[in-house]
């Protein structure tokens, strides 16, 4: 599996990351991500938490379970 994302942001308040994972077999899905923090948070615990919260919808949408 691999993925391309691009993301954008005003400085230190919002982090927006959008990405396409390709699956073995050709398989895509789109994962997007929209965060909003306080000024002079740890961009790095940021961009964790926003890989950890597009795995999980993934791995949700393979699987067929709804995370609304």
């Amino acid at each position: 599996m691999w993925a391309v994302a691009r993301s954008g942001s005003p400085v230190g308040v919002v982090r927006n990351e959008v990405g396409i994972v390709t699956h073995p077999g050709g398989c895509r899905n789109a994962a997007t991500v929209f965060t909003r923090s306080c000024p002079g948070a740890d961009d790095t615990a940021i961009g964790r938490a926003v890989g950890a919260a597009a795995a999980c919808a993934i791995a949700a949408l393979r699987a067929g379970v709804s995370t609304a």
